[in-house]
């Protein structure tokens, strides 16, 4: 047989084999479901909030980050070797607000995204604490009326605080309305009062944070 033939047999064998080979399989992406529990679906204005999501795989463990989202704006935590990832949510205004979470895996070629269903978050008003604090009781010293102003959580009310004041077994009162200074302090001077038994009533307005609040004592004047 001649050379010319053998290399022409080689060829179609070569030929017809490589024409039935397989092309390679493609590499199968795991889908993932991701699900969102918040601490408190219903909290007041400055309480801690915390999102928990936890992402499932249909093949190996999730790997990547999720994106927790509040009235859209989002906040990244790196997801845990469990599948986990937690965040404390940033301080929100009072109303109503939507919270998703938002898998995004570290290879997307091999696994897929996953969003939660959207959880509902109502912040209300918070409480507010007032201190009220009485200096000077004497017939001759002034006296004043000091009162500080905050929220449950930490805030810093704004707004009137009104301070009514009666002096036991007669009609009058005084009268005194101010502004809540930056550190939610407010000062009233009342000057020197004659003894007696007084009632001194406290009241603060609320405002969009903050809710209305009364505060009552009695402090007694003394001659010195």
């Amino acid at each position: 047989m001649s050379t010319r033939r053998l290399l022409a047999g080689s060829l179609v064998v070569l030929t017809t084999g490589a024409a039935g080979l397989a092309p390679p399989a493609a590499a199968a992406v795991s889908t993932t479901s991701t699900s969102l529990v918040l601490s408190s679906t219903r909290s007041t204005y400055g309480q801690t909030v915390t999102a928990a999501a936890s992402v499932t795989s249909t093949a190996e463990p999730a790997v990547g980050a999720v994106y927790f989202s509040v009235d859209g704006v989002a906040f990244r935590a790196n997801v845990a070797a469990t599948g986990n990832a937690t965040l404390v949510l940033p301080a929100a205004d009072v109303g109503q607000h939507t919270v998703t979470a938002t898998f995004v895996p570290q290879l997307p070629d091999s696994q897929q995204g996953s969003t939660s269903s959207a959880q509902a978050w109502t912040v209300d008003r918070v409480r507010t604490r007032l201190e009220v604090r009485v200096t000077g009781r004497g017939a001759r010293i002034p006296t004043s009326v000091r009162v500080r102003a905050a929220g449950e959580y930490g805030s810093r009310p704004t707004g009137r605080v009104r301070v009514v004041l009666k002096r036991a077994g007669t009609r009058g009162t005084t009268v005194d309305s101010q502004v809540l200074a930056p550190d939610g302090g407010v000062e009233t001077r009342l000057g020197t009062l004659p003894r007696g038994r007084y009632r001194v009533t406290v009241t603060y307005a609320g405002d969009g944070r903050h809710l209305r609040e009364r505060r009552v004592q009695w402090f007694r004047v003394v001659k010195r």
